[in-house]
């Protein structure tokens, strides 16, 4: 829907508002158009005293014409102010010469081709502004309906229409406030369970993620004291005597901590440990750092989900990290030249980009900054002492 679709509404997220939005907006449309055009040719159907055709005419093809475009807009933008004020104003001015445009004995009887118009004005608007504006509009036409059927000397002084018109104002406000209703508070409804799921599914995920750290280092830990202890570290074996010999550092330096926020690890052995395990052919360009530990378990954990990111959606085996320091500052980049994404088509319940890497680093101090394009991802990490 455009903007000014209401006066007033409630704005962001809430689907229920949207749907009546554009559910009323099309009945609106469709309701007007079908109106607007038989209470044309009914006008043209009943020239009779006092009719005068050169006022008639003109007002039947201002009404077609406007019918039209009414219901293209109403369809393809919905009930914008202005729309809706357009027409209280051109079914205010057919009102008021009703003395040129309808026939004595339709006046009488209230069933001129303008009363049709009128009516579904009434329901334009109560479907359309708030309730308050909405009387006020449908007040606006009942009046001029009024005073164009006294000025045609209408029999009881057109009373009875005007009753009816009131009562159709209230009834269309009332309904409308009903649906209103509903929709806010079939939003406020789904807004709990989304935020109840969002906060189920982000506890759940970091359990998961705790339970997978804690099972990847204690694995890696036994399984490499295993190696060690049957002398499976060979020299032909530069990987795994790195890898065996960074996991004992930062298993000693783990345990003559007291202060478990200082303590430092080696950032460059962290990183490359989680790309030995990718499971991708990744290209290393790292640089000896180290940070608190807290801080290079967030970059790991980012690392890994960029990683993973790629061997499930890149469409490659191949990626690229690098680890440089400037000025104090710690920065790590993952590229691939896979298939790219489209941020914005990410789905809300989908936590991968924003859990596990954005809010992840931002949790530490850190900075997350992910692009992506039809030449592949870049993974954009930093953190600063």
């Amino acid at each position: 829907m455009a903007q000014g679709v209401r006066l007033l509404g409630p704005q962001g997220r809430a689907p229920a508002w949207v749907a009546l939005n554009r559910v009323t907006a099309r009945c609106a449309s469709g309701m007007r158009g079908i109106t607007g055009f038989v209470a044309g040719i009914a006008g043209l159907l009943s020239i009779a005293s006092p009719v005068a055709t050169e006022w008639l005419l003109p007002a039947v093809a201002i009404t077609f014409v406007w019918t039209g475009l009414f219901a293209w807009l109403a369809w393809r933008w919905g009930l914008a102010v202005w729309l809706v004020t357009g027409e209280i104003l051109l079914t205010t001015v057919l009102c008021l010469l009703q003395d040129r445009l309808v026939a004595a004995e339709l006046l009488a009887g209230g069933a001129s081709w303008i009363a049709g118009v009128v009516t579904m004005t009434i329901v334009v608007v109560s479907l359309a502004w708030p309730p308050l504006a909405a009387v006020l509009g449908g007040l606006v036409v009942a009046v001029a309906h009024l005073v164009g059927a006294q000025a045609a000397g209408v029999a009881d002084g057109g009373y009875t229409a005007a009753g009816i018109n009131i009562v159709q104002i209230g009834a269309t406000a009332v309904l409308a406030t009903l649906l209103r209703s509903a929709a806010r508070a079939a939003d406020k409804q789904l807004s709990q369970l989304r935020d109840f799921e969002q906060r189920a599914t982000v506890e759940q995920e970091r359990r998961n993620d705790e339970r997978l750290q804690n099972s990847r280092m204690h694995g890696s830990f036994l399984a490499t004291l295993m190696v060690i202890g049957a002398g499976g570290i060979r020299a032909t074996s530069p990987m795994l005597r790195e890898t065996a010999a960074g996991q004992l550092v930062e298993l000693e330096r783990i345990a003559q901590t007291t202060e478990p926020r200082t303590a430092f690890v080696a950032l460059d052995q962290r990183v490359h440990a989680v790309t030995a395990r990718a499971g991708l052919k990744v290209k290393e360009q790292l640089s000896p750092c180290a940070v608190p530990w807290f801080v290079a378990d967030a970059f790991a954990e980012a690392v890994a989900e960029a990683l993973a990111n790629v061997l499930r959606h890149a469409r490659t085996d191949t990626a690229e990290v690098s680890l440089t320091t400037d000025d104090g500052q710690v920065r790590i980049e993952i590229v691939d030249h896979g298939t790219g994404f489209d941020r914005a088509s990410v789905p809300d319940h989908r936590y991968g980009i924003r859990i596990s890497i954005i809010e992840r680093l931002e949790a530490v101090g850190g900075t997350a900054v992910v692009t992506s394009d039809l030449q592949g991802t870049r993974v954009d990490l930093r953190w600063s002492p």
